[in-house]
């Protein structure tokens, strides 16, 4: 693999003890890595420092949670900055395995739409249920949208088509950046042969005579606020071009919502959050407007 070839990028926001297993992971598989910190606790960045230091990375602290969206922008702007021809990037709690980095350059080469594939996303395994994550493919076979986490990016395609949309702050900017590389005929696409290990939620099962009825995601009321927020933002501006993709978003909430009531805490709390992050997505009311 030739020098200063892939850079991962990682945002990292009050991280557990476990981001430095996952560094430790990635790092020798790429030729750089950037941490970008959206203001974590002091005892949180020290273990970051002192990281950065044994692992050779460079570590970004922003002081303050200025949202994924930011994060990652900082981090691919950096790799930018110093020459990188991909960027690699990871949420703190995603778990990459050896090899995954050659495993997803060697797929992105011999992929089926040549340089029109923008992204390109491994197989996500929930870390804690054992369970594969449902991908969601497209007519042609290629991904409507996937989650960002694992994803590897030519840094051309970042100076081309832009940068991740900050007004989101956190959810749903990795769908709302495959939506506009889609829009502007680019693919979204997945290695099968990568498998990333990740995170997405606080999952609990919901169970009646011991078989499964469903599972709920527990997401805070201030999370359910910028999910649905920002799923209106992305409607007003794609639903047209993606009415099938949206239809099913719309069913999701709902479901979402149907579940808080049956078998979530603060039940009252997070659906008045969910209202008024539809209110604010239709009024174009962006940016970090509730603190998490």
């Amino acid at each position: 693999m030739e020098k200063k070839s892939v850079c991962a990028v990682v945002v990292t926001y009050h991280p557990d003890a476990a981001v430095l297993d996952n560094l430790a992971a990635i790092r020798p598989q790429v030729q750089g890595l950037v941490v970008v910190d959206n203001g974590s606790s002091e005892e949180k960045l020290n273990r970051l420092r002192l990281a950065a230091l044994e692992m050779e990375f460079t570590l970004i602290e922003n002081g303050d949670n200025l949202g994924i969206a930011a994060g990652l922008n900082i981090g691919v702007k950096w790799a930018q900055s110093e020459d990188y021809t991909w960027v690699a990037m990871f949420d703190q709690d995603s778990t990459a395995p050896p090899a995954f980095i050659d495993t997803m350059r060697r797929a992105y080469d011999t992929n089926r739409r040549g340089d029109r594939a923008a992204l390109l996303v491994p197989r996500y395994i929930d870390s804690r249920l054992g369970h594969p994550l449902p991908a969601n493919y497209a007519a042609n076979g290629s991904l409507q949208v996937a989650m960002t986490s694992g994803s590897l990016m030519p840094v051309a395609i970042f100076s081309q088509e832009g940068s991740f949309e900050e007004s989101f702050f956190i959810d749903g900017v990795d769908y709302e950046y495959c939506l506009r590389l889609r829009s502007r005929g680019y693919s979204v696409e997945e290695c099968t042969e990568a498998v990333l290990l990740h995170a997405p939620a606080d999952f609990t099962e919901c169970r009646l005579n011991g078989s499964r009825l469903f599972l709920t995601s527990n997401y805070s009321a201030e999370r359910r606020y910028y999910r649905d927020r920002n799923t209106i933002w992305m409607m007003r501006k794609y639903c047209t071009r993606y009415p099938v993709f949206f239809l099913s978003a719309l069913t999701s909430s709902l479901k979402d919502c149907l579940k808080i009531l049956l078998a979530e805490n603060d039940k009252r709390r997070k659906v008045f959050h969910m209202a008024l992050g539809v209110r604010d997505g239709l009024l174009g009311r962006m940016g970090k407007t509730v603190q998490l």
